[in-house]
């Protein structure tokens, strides 16, 4: 800096004005109102901590709940699966029943046909 409180130029700038005049004005700052208004900035932090604890144990209960349904389903699922199980062995096993039933039904009928041929060769055919 010079002595005429101006700053030097270098490559080609411009010299600014030195400024002197800074004040800090401590009398417009009222300290009542300041703490007033952290008061209530404090009172609404507590009210949404509040709030946020409230829906901490809503959502806990909730979830406790889930959890609870959820294992119920899971034992429902179980069962009803046990149960198909056992419908599907015995579907299968009837299954089996009816294609035996059938087997023997179309021999039944063979070997009456079968006879009734014989039967009708002695009785038609002398």
């Amino acid at each position: 800096m010079d002595g005429g409180g101006r700053y030097t130029s270098r490559g080609g700038l411009s010299a600014r004005p030195r400024q002197d005049h800074l004040q800090i004005s401590i009398e417009k700052f009222d300290a009542d109102e300041q703490i007033t208004g952290l008061r209530g900035d404090v009172a609404k932090l507590k009210q949404m901590a509040l709030a946020i604890e409230e829906e901490t144990k809503l959502t806990g209960t909730a979830m406790e709940g889930l959890e609870e349904a959820m294992e119920k389903a899971k034992l429902k699922l179980r069962q009803a699966m046990r149960r198909l199980n056992i419908a599907y062995k015995q579907s299968r096993s009837n299954l089996m029943l009816y294609v035996v039933l059938f087997i023997v039904g179309i021999c039944l009928l063979v070997f009456v046909l079968n006879k009734l041929r014989r039967l009708g060769r002695l009785f038609f055919w002398r």
